[in-house]
């Protein structure tokens, strides 16, 4: 095993793979326990319908958040890693220049967008109209975090990047929750505690990637500098918005329609149960972070053989690493689900559906990535969208019936479907399939 495991880091793809997402695994671990230990404070001191309450108005914030990047930042990913490849330093300085001036338009509209309709989107989804309204306040913060964080991805700075997308907004959450505790006492400390951190890590990822950008760039005054109009970027941007609107639906639809149907508590269970489905998909999540620019270089150069190969490599080590961590969640659900209380131990059957999506999920590779990065968005879009109508409809159908337990196996229908749909699809486009079958090369 040792050898096997030597002669391959000797492969520079596989090598890059495996080191850098090793450091994003360990941040994303990182993360996953301090995203626990923040939902399990939260519902602790404030139980299922508190912890609910505080689940919704984030994902209010995020749809809104969503709208206003108008995919500007998974856009940023493919056009950095391939101007800084080429070493266009001044073209990425304009072209960040230009987006920035975008989503700060953007933001703000959606802020006073969300705001005016407050009381409604609480009504909708049954949540406390001040969370929503506080909320709201805090999309240009998030915009601004997520766009700095993906550019330095793109940058391959893919230890700052695990940090602030995994780690950095439920640790600074938890620090928030016990500094503000200190000083009042109010049920709405969850939320204070949340959009305190968002506007610190907004700071901390805006300083990160200006040092590091500075640090890696040459400025050369014969550079050719390559303009993108903004016909072209949106053009490709707003194809990965919908892309990623349709894949923000198929994550928490489910959520949103518990809390319009069944009400706060139902969210809190299922929230519960989503995060620990979640960290099977850990190794997933962080081979990608590296995977997506290599997918990028290697489609700018044309290397299709070299893109299968880094796609099979990345599947194999996502697969090995993904089965041991779900068969122990498969086993033992009552004792991980037990940890928030017994009030959340109907959310045990809701862990294994949930847990079975992800095991397809992991199966399929970075093929969703692999497609953002290689042009396919649009094609990318369409199987979101189908997989989103699949996911509402079964909700819709299913949570009347069988409440939770209804909403886990819509999300594991549409999950699969969206991931091998997707597998079928870059096998006919370039010829190789992401999915790992283990034991066979």
């Amino acid at each position: 095993m040792k050898e096997k495991l030597l002669k391959a880091l000797e492969d520079k793809d596989f090598s890059e793979l495996f080191k850098k997402g090793g450091i994003s695994l360990f941040l994303r671990i990182g993360g996953q326990v301090m995203g626990f230990l923040m939902s399990f404070v939260v519902a602790h001191y404030f139980g299922a319908k508190g912890l609910g309450n505080y689940v919704l108005a984030i994902v209010i914030l995020r749809i809104f958040t969503l709208v206003s990047k108008l995919g500007l930042d998974t856009f940023s990913i493919r056009f950095i890693a391939s101007f800084a490849k080429q070493g266009k330093w001044k073209s990425i300085k304009l072209f960040r220049k230009k987006i920035i001036t975008i989503v700060s338009i953007t933001s703000l509209i959606s802020s006073l967008v969300m705001f005016i309709f407050s009381f409604e989107i609480a009504n909708l989804v049954n949540t406390r109209l001040e969370y929503i309204q506080l909320s709201s306040f805090f999309v240009l913060p998030m915009v601004f975090f997520m766009l700095h964080y993906q550019s330095l991805r793109g940058l391959k700075r893919i230890a700052e990047f695990s940090f602030f997308y995994r780690m950095s907004q439920a640790t600074f959450s938890i620090a928030g929750l016990f500094l503000i505790s200190q000083f009042i006492e109010s049920d709405k400390i969850p939320i204070y505690a949340y959009l305190t951190s968002l506007c610190t890590v907004s700071l901390l990822s805006y300083v990160s990637y200006y040092y590091w950008f500075n640090k890696k760039c040459n400025f050369d005054n014969s550079e050719e500098i390559e303009v993108l109009p903004l016909k072209k970027m949106l053009k490709i941007s707003l194809p990965l918005m919908f892309a990623q609107s349709v894949q923000f639906i198929m994550a928490w639809t489910d959520k949103l329609m518990l809390g319009n149907m069944l009400g706060p508590e139902s969210v809190g269970v299922y929230g519960v149960a989503f995060r620990f489905s979640m960290g099977v998909s850990i190794t997933l999540m962080a081979i990608n972070s590296i995977a997506s620019p290599k997918f990028a270089e290697k489609f700018s150069n044309n290397d299709i053989s070299g893109m299968g190969k880094v796609a099979k490599q990345s599947a194999k080590l996502i697969f090995w690493t993904t089965i041991p961590l779900a068969s122990i969640l498969l086993i033992f659900p009552n004792f991980f689900m037990g940890i928030y209380g017994s009030e959340f131990l109907i959310g045990v059957v809701v862990l294994r559906w949930l847990i079975l999506g992800r095991v397809v999920n992991a199966l399929s590779g970075s093929v969703g990535n692999l497609m953002q990065m290689t042009g396919q968005q649009n094609n990318y879009m369409k199987i979101l969208m189908a997989g989103s109508i699949i996911n509402v409809t079964l909700n819709y159908i299913l949570i009347p019936i069988y409440g939770i337990k209804g909403a886990a196996f819509a999300s594991v229908c549409s999950l699969s479907f969206w991931n091998l749909t997707m597998v079928y699809m870059v096998k006919k486009k370039f010829g190789f399939s992401t999915f790992y079958i283990p034991f066979i090369k």
